[in-house]
């Protein structure tokens, strides 16, 4: 292997290890001719901690020949790592190929040319989805594995850039600082497969995460992505997430599963690869100011695509024109258990007291009790509105008018399912700025 190329995999190491799944890299590996059969053995060692499976994996790689590195990049690609593909190969097609145009200053005490535009030559392609077709049984249909989609190609929609930073207009309500080149980190949680069935499998979540990873990598993000996790391990990842996750502007985190309604409380199960339960709670607070001051200050956006109880809340049946190709399937069922109590704790004196939540939103795909609807085919249909919304107008809008332009998007494609977003002392406005962001030294690249 070039010695650049080993360089690239060394300057990229913690981010392969955290993003990719082991055993589809072994898998596609091996169907490269990277490793033999006896080579990737130890991989499988589950005895052996996952990510140090990982971290062997990629060492092993850099030893394995002047090939290795295509085919490494070829399964990246195949995977829909593509955030990981343009960090180790700047010749890479997945890369934004028109010049970067410089952008006048939005300041009012320079005319220098201090920012930075991303643009892409992909062609603009429609962000709306065809309206959908009529089907005789309103009933939810699995479609067959040969009609899935392949989850690996890049989705055809837009991702309109910003021209201009946004300014603070002088009133009460400050701007979250947004224009550094770590705007962001996505980490997307989904769960599709459950042990010995105990959920039937989501189809179209595959479809989800494939256009979430490339919404918010047009937009500069680094995408951490994990799939089936068992609740140890959505636990380790979390407590390992508030280490790593440092010298962001933002954070957004995506949880996709099946849910449960909690009778007399706000909360939600969620479930995960063994069965196991995790509560919305339990995720929310690895995050707050106590346990990871790490992101204080900093805005941390919380997705939840799940049921939230077992009432489907509309007037009537729908027509059965309003379901996508795959059928409409909700993702849970009501699960009554009483909320949990704790005392208050008592604050020290010799310390001055604050707030244990704050720059907390939360977005949720349903209102507390209802369903949520995930088409079969073309995935869930908050996540469809989420990112036709985002990639048309984060250029323009902050993150609350977002989510209000999302839900009014899921009521024109869908008519029955209302999204609702919760507010933990998010007190500025957050403008995501995709494409565009402001140099230390302000010069132009």
């Amino acid at each position: 292997m070039q010695e650049e190329h080993r360089k690239a995999i060394q300057s990229n190491f913690v981010s392969l290890v955290e993003q990719t799944d082991l055993d589809h890299m072994v898998t596609a590996l091996y169907e490269k001719g990277v490793f033999s059969e006896q080579m990737i053995e130890p991989y499988k060692d589950t005895n052996r901690e996952v990510r140090l499976r990982k971290r062997q994996l990629y060492m092993d790689v850099t030893r394995r020949g002047p090939e290795a590195f295509g085919h490494l990049l070829d399964a990246l690609s195949e995977a829909g790592y593509w955030d990981l593909v343009r960090e180790l190969d700047p010749d890479s097609s997945l890369h934004l190929r028109q010049p970067r145009n410089p952008v006048p200053s939005t300041s009012k005490k320079s005319n220098e040319s201090n920012y930075v535009s991303l643009s892409t030559e992909k062609k603009k392609s429609k962000t709306g989805v065809e309206a959908s077709k009529n089907v005789d049984n309103a009933e939810p249909v699995m479609p067959h594995s040969k009609e899935l989609p392949d989850p690996s190609r890049i989705p055809q929609f837009h991702v309109v850039k910003s021209t201009r930073f946004m300014e603070d207009n002088g009133d009460d309500i400050k701007l979250y600082r947004t224009r550094g080149a770590n705007r962001g980190v996505l980490v997307v949680f989904s769960y599709i497969q459950f042990h010995n069935n105990v959920e039937a499998y989501r189809y179209g979540v595959d479809v989800d995460c494939t256009k979430l990873k490339y919404l918010f990598s047009e937009m500069g993000f680094k995408v951490l992505s994990y799939r089936d996790l068992t609740r140890s391990q959505t636990l380790d990842t979390i407590k390992f997430l508030k280490e790593a996750i440092v010298d962001t502007e933002c954070v957004f985190i995506v949880v996709s599963s099946h849910g449960y309604e909690l009778t007399g409380s706000s909360d939600n199960d969620i479930r995960c690869h063994d069965g196991l339960l995790i509560r919305i709670s339990e995720i929310v607070e690895h995050f707050n100011n106590k346990n990871c001051p790490a992101l204080r200050d900093i805005p941390k956006v919380f997705i939840f695509q799940l049921c939230r109880g077992s009432n489907e809340d509309y007037l009537t049946r729908p027509r059965s024109g309003w379901l996508g190709r795959g059928g409409a399937v909700a993702d849970g069922q009501a699960r009554a258990e009483q909320p949990r109590h704790a005392p208050p704790v008592k604050p020290s004196r010799d310390r001055p007291r604050d707030r244990i939540y704050s720059d907390i939103l939360i977005a949720h795909s349903t209102l507390p009790g209802n369903v949520s609807y995930r088409d079969g085919m073309e995935g869930s249909w908050y996540i469809q509105a989420l990112c036709e919304v985002f990639a048309a107008r984060a250029h323009d809008c902050h993150v609350d008018e977002l989510f209000t332009l999302v839900d009014r998007q899921l009521h024109a494609r869908f008519h029955i399912q209302t999204s609702s977003v919760d507010r933990w002392g998010f007190n500025c406005r957050l403008y995501l700025h995709p494409g565009l962001y402001e140099t230390p030294d302000h010069d132009i690249h």
